[in-house]
């Protein structure tokens, strides 16, 4: 049986290496460094779980979030948002344009294992 695919999407290459690195034994990861460059990813691939940073130069997450619900491949995909933002007014719109879920940075490996877990859909293969 394949591992799950999981996006990672963060312009800090520091991130991706971390995230790649806490995940790579039980999912397949795949890291972009921008918004355009995974969506360019998904139109012709699947994703089972994206892991999205919200502060980016090219596109923000909130905009990769949105060309993701809008797309019908990939609508229903989960994602979680990654930042350093604690404050209570973003956790209310990350979660309310529809994001699955977020962390805050650093991230924490049991957090984000359990977190993916508790939102990844069982593929039918």
């Amino acid at each position: 049986m394949s591992k799950p695919d999981v996006l990672i999407v963060d312009d800090q290459p520091s991130v991706c290496k971390e995230v790649t690195s806490f995940l790579s034994y039980d999912y397949t990861v795949h890291a972009f460094k921008s918004g355009p460059d995974a969506l360019e990813y998904l139109s012709e691939n699947t994703a089972d779980l994206v892991l999205l940073d919200y502060d980016m130069p090219e596109m923000t997450g909130f905009e990769v979030l949105m060309a993701i619900r809008q797309n019908q491949l990939t609508r229903n995909t989960p994602v979680i948002f990654l930042t350093g933002d604690t404050h209570e007014r973003m956790r209310h719109e990350m979660l309310g344009r529809g994001a699955n879920d977020y962390l805050c940075k650093p991230i924490n490996s049991a957090e984000l294992h359990s977190c993916i877990r508790k939102h990844l859909v069982p593929r039918n293969t």
